[in-house]
């Protein structure tokens, strides 16, 4: 399977389709790339294999014959440079069509052009390694989206041992994919292994880039995910107190990073059961976020609220509630359901202090907003009228509780008011 002398005829085409490909594709005209790609893929692979090729498929199933031709070469003490080169250049386009294919939404066939682009890769006499790295980790990242873990893991290792013998053991882009590798053995569970990659990783990162890097943290933080995910509470505690002090120390105090990490050290601690430390630390992460434009993050402000409700602290409570009412409607407008739940918690923070009639605005807007967002039988507006019973009963609003009654009871009856 040598290249045919009579092949620069051809081999003067498929350069001019690649090329028309290109423009085609930087312009968006994606089917016509795609005709323009696989025109001159179908030439070089013609060329490669000596008889006329007219898709990927008839290609892929020539790749041990091709095999079997450059074992051959190489045992006979041919030049396979030339042929060699022919292969990348396959390779190449192949990786373009992928492109084009994933972009006109077809991921499968994608896929699985990528993946014969690696295995012509592999097949070059001469390694490409970079390119080599490249398609192995573009077709991970994509087996990792699709869920197939251990697909993904295999594509990673094969882009690493790639990057190594291009790089060393010892470059930020290793390291990256050390991380990747890890990531997806957290994924499947595999905490020891994920642990021992991201330490690799860590330390990498560290060489390569000092010890306050982004990269360094973010590899820390996973570091800290392992550790709660594997019950060691207190490692991971001190892995982000050391997140704290590298963002401290090289972006500020008020820095929203710093608020993140030690609202990550309160759901360690909630974890743990100590809500006193858990509340401590959520007050410094709201914080920091307070000296910052914009609203606090909604999940941190309603783990405060829900521990000072805990703690019996429902005026503190109230506040928080509060404020995350006015949030909610501010990114959602007023009818939007998770306001309704929140107005039950103000509701309850009422309630706790003993001013019960203070709570009955804020159920009924509650109930107001579940009859405008939900069906009119829905448990939650039945769950709103019996609080709503609750609360009159407790002060004596004899009519309005009869009144309530009867709209559960209808509703209950499929009666229509």
């Amino acid at each position: 399977m040598r290249l045919p002398d009579n092949g620069n005829d051809s081999s003067s085409i498929y350069p001019t389709l690649s090329h028309l490909g290109h423009a085609l594709y930087k312009n968006k005209e994606l089917k016509l790339a795609s005709e323009s790609y696989l025109e001159s893929f179908n030439i070089q692979a013609s060329i490669v294999i000596g008889e006329e090729n007219r898709d990927l498929e008839g290609f892929s199933k020539k790749m041990r014959s091709i095999e079997d031709e450059i074992l051959s070469l190489d045992q006979s003490g041919e030049d396979t440079s030339e042929l060699s080169s022919a292969l990348g250049g396959i390779a190449n386009i192949l990786r373009y069509i992928g492109l084009v294919n994933q972009e006109l939404g077809d991921f499968e066939q994608a896929l699985y052009v990528n993946k014969l682009s690696l295995s012509v890769r592999m097949l070059q006499p001469f390694k490409e390694y970079a390119a080599i790295a490249l398609m192995a980790e573009t077709i991970a990242m994509f087996e990792f989206k699709l869920k197939n873990f251990e697909q993904a893991l295999d594509y990673f290792n094969q882009a690493l041992q790639a990057k190594k013998e291009l790089q060393g053991d010892v470059t930020i882009d290793v390291a990256r994919t050390v991380n990747n590798l890890a990531n997806i053995h957290f994924s499947l569970g595999n905490l020891d292994e994920a642990m021992e990659l991201y330490q690799e990783a860590l330390e990498i990162k560290k060489s390569c880039l000092g010890e306050d890097s982004d990269d360094v943290v973010n590899t820390l933080k996973n570091i800290a995910q392992v550790m709660v995910t594997a019950g060691k509470e207190q490692d991971a505690l001190q892995a982000y107190q050391s997140i704290v002090n590298i963002r401290k120390e090289r972006y500020g105090e008020n820095h929203m990073s710093v608020a993140e990490t030690l609202a990550s050290m309160g759901d360690v601690y909630i974890k743990l059961g100590e809500l006193d430390k858990a509340m401590t630390y959520f007050e410094q992460s709201i914080k920091v976020q307070k000296t910052q434009d914009g609203p606090c993050d909604e999940r941190i402000l309603e783990n405060l609220g829900s521990i000072y409700g805990k703690l019996g602290q429902w005026q503190k409570a109230e506040s928080i509630f509060r404020e995350i009412v006015q949030i909610k409607r501010l990114e959602h407008g007023d009818d939007y359901l998770a306001v309704a739940r929140t107005l039950d918690l103000l509701a309850v923070s009422y309630i706790e202090q003993e001013r019960s009639s203070e709570s009955i605005e804020h159920l009924q807007e509650a109930l107001r907003i579940r009859k405008a967002c939900l069906d009119a039988d829905d448990g939650e507006i039945l769950a709103s009228l019996n609080k709503l019973a609750f609360v009159y009963t407790s002060l004596d609003m004899i009519d309005e509780m009869q009144q309530v009654k009867a709209e559960f009871e209808a509703i209950q009856n499929g009666v229509d008011l």
